[in-house]
């Protein structure tokens, strides 16, 4: 909606009673020339100043109420051409300050004593809800482009206290909390964005308009949440009006963050050895991993202190076994000597064991650890005493003394 536009019919209604030429209206013949005189000026300043002159020769005319909206209609005049432009500076500055004098005094203006007899309370009500927020989305709009943010604030709520459904006005509000670079006020700034798109009629958004919003508002969502999840939500919220609630709030990226490490950490106490598989994996998968992946080969983990890693058969082989410990699909393949015969009627998808082994291959995509099995009995428990066809062979795989411990930066070796 361009609020430049408010001569309306409700407008014109409220100014039809302008002075006339009758002198009857006029206290002599110099008061009407001075009337006259501000009535016809074209040069919305002289047309003030002439009104101000007049005011100070009959400060107690008949016609003061009408002279006082010819000075509000005037002053809209000065402000509202400032509206959806970027300058120059002496525009924005002329039409802030008349913009300024009009909304600080728009009660004073409509005042009741002022109304024609000839408007109804509802007329009168109207223009001046046309009034305010004409001056008032002027304004925030020159605050705006002058990167007065919370006074631009100011105004586009002002805007929206009366009439909730400018979605225009929603979007430049979430943009001016934005510019405050206050990263605890987003979810308004976010509201905001949304309840723009949401506004449907003459003042929603243009259809290439609401586009672009909808597409910005994901893309901040995300950058500020992590992911756009429950962002149907929040899109669903804004129904509840033009702003949030005052408790409000989206989480952060850095608060989901700070949840999970909190949730993490008393996971890890609980735990260890996931939380060590979960270090060696991203040290394996980061980039150098394969120099890591040398430090660490030929090393038995876990190391005593944790004690065994767990774990869910995912697959039984001949000679190996796939387990989940920390993905569905296997991340541990557990291999055993050749003389070794895994005794696949005792062992079964799904079964929880308990395992010790010695690291020797990786890979990256999809990620999978290989390791060595010393002494299946003693390495691996939670398996049948028969599980193995065969006994072990008495050569084991090499295994460095060394072993490997959980620490800030993932495994490393003592």
């Amino acid at each position: 909606m361009d609020f430049r536009l408010v001569r309306t019919a409700l407008v014109a209604a409220v100014l039809a009673a302008l002075p006339s030429t009758v002198l009857g209206q006029y206290k002599d013949q110099a008061e009407s020339d001075v009337a006259q005189a501000a009535g016809k000026e074209t040069d919305l300043q002289k047309k003030i100043d002439k009104l101000k002159e007049w005011e100070q020769k009959y400060p107690d005319s008949q016609l003061k109420g009408q002279r006082t909206l010819m000075v509000a209609q005037a002053l809209l005049g000065l402000t509202t051409p400032a509206y959806g432009k970027a300058g120059p500076a002496e525009l924005l500055d002329g039409s802030e300050k008349a913009g300024r004098q009009l909304a600080d005094n728009l009660d004073n203006f409509f005042a009741t004593s002022n109304k024609p007899a000839a408007v109804t309370d509802q007329q009168w009500a109207d223009a001046k809800k046309q009034f305010g927020m004409g001056v008032h989305s002027s304004l925030g709009w020159i605050y705006y482009t002058q990167k007065k943010n919370p006074q631009a604030e100011t105004e586009f709520k002002a805007v929206l206290g009366m009439d909730q459904n400018q979605a225009q006005v929603s979007y430049w509000l979430g943009s001016a909390i934005i510019r405050q670079n206050k990263p605890e006020r987003y979810s308004e700034a976010l509201y905001s964005f949304a309840r723009s798109i949401s506004v449907t009629g003459a003042s929603a958004l243009a259809p290439a308009a609401a586009t672009a919003a909808d597409a910005f508002l994901k893309k901040a969502y995300v950058g500020y949440h992590g992911d756009d999840s429950d962002l149907d939500k929040l899109k669903a919220a804004v129904a509840a009006g033009p702003l949030p609630a005052a408790d409000y709030h989206i989480r952060s990226i850095e608060e989901i963050e700070k949840e999970k490490f909190a949730n993490e950490d008393e996971f890890n106490k609980a735990h260890p050895d996931v939380a060590l598989w979960r270090q060696l994996r991203g040290a394996l998968k980061a980039d150098g991993g394969d120099a890591y992946f040398a430090n660490v080969k030929e090393t038995q983990i876990p190391p005593d202190a944790i004690g065994m890693f767990k774990g869910k058969i995912v697959a039984v082989n001949d000679k190996d076994l796939v387990i989940n410990v920390d993905s569905a699909a296997g991340d541990a393949t557990l291999k055993f000597d050749k003389t070794v015969n895994v005794n696949k009627a005792v062992i079964n998808v799904g079964d929880a064991i308990e395992f010790k082994a010695v690291v020797d291959a990786f890979a990256k995509d999809p990620y999978m650890l290989t390791m060595l099995v010393d002494e299946p009995k003693d390495s691996i428990k939670g398996l049948a005493d028969n599980a193995f066809a065969a006994p072990v062979s008495a050569k084991k795989p090499a295994v460095k003394k060394a072993v490997v411990k959980a620490g800030p930066k993932g495994p490393a070796k003592k």
